[in-house]
Parts: C-alpha cells; sequence; structure tokens
C-alpha cells in the first residue's frame, strides 16, 4: 500500500518524537495519523508496563509474559477499539529486542574483543593502552546497561477504514494494568490535537 508523501512525512516526525521522548514508568503514547481510508498507529509504552521487566527473558515465567504480548499486539482491537468499519492491514513491533540470541551473540562478540585485546597488551606490554581500553570498556558497559533497562516496547498498525472513525476506546489498559496515563497525538482530515487518557477515562472522541 502507498502512502502519500504527507503521510510519510508525518509518520516519520512521530517515529522521531517517540524516540526521543522521555521514559517514565506508567506513562504511553500513542501517534495516529489518517490520509483518506488509510490510518496508521503507533504505541510506545516502557516494557515495565508491557511485561513486568525491562531486560532478556531470565526464565519460563518471563519468556512466557513475552510470547503473551507478542500475540496481544498481533490485533489491534486488543489495544483500541475504533468507532467505525475498519480493517487491520498489518502491523510491526520491536519485541526483538528481548530475544536470547541477539544478548548471547553480544556477549559472545564482547568476550572475542576482549580476548583480542589481551593478546595484543601480552605482546606490546602497552599498560597505559590497556587502561585506556578498559575505561571505554567500563563506560560502553554502562551505556548499554542504561538502554536496556529504559527500553520501549514500540508497535505500529495501519489499517483501511471504510467508514468515519468518530473515536477510540482503549483496551490497553485492560492489558497493561501498570500503565496510568496514555497520550495521545492525531493528524487526521478533520483537523489534529491531542488529549490525555487515564485507566479511569479510556474514551477518546473526536470532534
Amino acid at each position: 500500500m502507498k502512502f502519500t508523501k504527507h503521510l510519510v512525512c508525518m509518520s516519520f516526525c512521530f517515529c522521531s518524537v517517540a524516540t526521543a521522548q522521555e521514559h517514565v514508568h506508567g506513562a504511553g503514547s500513542v501517534f495516529v495519523v489518517q490520509d483518506g481510508n488509510n490510518w496508521q498507529m503507533q504505541y510506545v509504552v516502557p516494557a515495565a508496563d508491557a511485561l513486568g521487566f525491562e531486560h532478556a527473558p531470565e526464565n519460563k515465567q518471563q519468556r512466557k509474559s513475552l510470547a503473551n504480548l507478542g500475540h496481544t499486539l498481533e490485533q489491534i482491537e486488543n489495544l483500541v477499539l475504533l468507532e467505525g468499519k475498519c480493517a487491520q492491514i498489518d502491523y510491526s513491533h520491536n519485541l526483538d529486542v528481548f530475544g536470547t540470541e541477539t544478548s548471547e551473540h553480544g556477549s559472545h562478540h564482547e568476550s572475542d574483543e576482549a580476548h583480542h585485546h589481551d593478546e595484543h597488551d601480552e605482546h606490546d606490554e602497552h599498560d597505559e593502552h590497556e587502561e585506556h581500553d578498559k575505561g571505554h570498556s567500563d563506560h560502553d558497559g554502562h551505556d548499554e546497561e542504561h538502554e536496556v533497562h529504559h527500553q520501549n516496547i514500540e508497535v505500529s498498525y495501519t489499517l483501511k477504514c471504510t467508514s468515519q472513525v468518530k473515536g477510540m476506546s482503549f483496551a490497553i489498559f485492560d492489558k497493561m494494568h501498570s500503565l496510568q496515563t496514555l497520550k495521545v497525538q492525531w493528524i487526521l482530515a478533520s483537523g489534529q490535537g491531542s488529549a490525555t487518557l487515564t485507566n479511569d477515562v479510556t474514551d477518546l472522541e473526536f470532534n
């Protein structure tokens, strides 16, 4: 499906905002763009609210939680109900960042790199160089730990609506119980706006 340049531009801007937004537990965001009958929605929610943890699964229960979330995200109806005739065309998410294969590969790579530096230091006896590398390694490790422990779940949907969408009812609060607020921003044919919903106020009407 081909979107207009306007829709692609708005989607890119929303993705940039989603990436740069502050990571706050209990607070998520939704970005909605309409172009005729085509709609695009992106959810950004802290992993702590969506999963209960922000790292690769460490046990059977956490692996089950990740799998269950994957199933939940497959259908947009699990997160929101639209007041209109809409069909989901496509979706994507970033759950692969929690894959154990990626983590193991990263550890293996870091181990090989450390071994290479150890051999280099042993042959050349560059003690100062070793201390310098160690400092960078500690810094990189800190950055990686910060990124992993402040992870967002991102999921995007593409829909085709053959009738006017008058509003939305967000079921995401029923799926993610620790989620307290959801900031919704939209650009529609009728105009643009924003609203903040809570787990007590889950319905949104477009004026």
